[in-house]
């Protein structure tokens, strides 16, 4: 469990990363935020212009930002299979049935993340929603707070999306 210093210093890290986009002149204007297995978040923003794609591994209070001007996203079937007690009690994993997200810039893996309905925390944010990225910090919330599971028909509909405005350069 995080206590307030450490959300702290997470706002701080978001705080460094928004100005830093400021700066750059390179503000998303659609977000998809993907809680991973490790606790922390794979960020794809979309760039107004077609100025492609850029990505942000989230880890608490640190972040990994690239650029990729040439990107693709795919999405692969993928199973979760059920495991310990399946989610019983808090212990285990709900087994489930999802798809595999692939981030590529020029034909190369740069990240990669599952989806899987119901049990992965995430978001598809226009601008105007995204409360992380433009909103005032929250000293006793998390961030990237929004992040929630969603139904299949919800998360299919997302992933669809979000691969056709990849191809398109939207």
């Amino acid at each position: 469990m995080m206590h307030s210093e450490d959300f702290s210093a997470a706002w701080d890290a978001r705080d460094q990363l928004l100005n830093r986009l400021r700066r750059d002149e390179c503000l998303p204007k659609r977000m998809l935020y993907l809680r991973t297995n490790d606790g922390g978040a794979l960020c794809a923003g979309l760039l107004p212009g077609h100025g492609g794609l850029m990505l942000i591994d989230w880890r608490g209070s640190e972040f990994l930002l690239r650029w990729l001007g040439e990107p693709e996203l795919t999405a692969e079937p993928a199973t979760q299979r059920a495991d310990g007690f399946g989610g019983m009690f808090g212990l285990g994993e709900k087994g489930a049935n999802g798809w595999q997200l692939r981030f590529f810039d020029r034909g190369e893996l740069v990240a990669e993340a599952p989806l899987y309905p119901t049990i992965t925390a995430f978001a598809d944010l226009l601008a105007a929603d995204d409360r992380f990225l433009y909103d005032k910090r929250k000293p006793r919330q998390i961030p990237l707070w929004q992040l929630k599971p969603e139904s299949r028909e919800y998360c299919e509909a997302v992933v669809s999306l979000w691969v056709r405005l990849v191809r398109e350069g939207l």
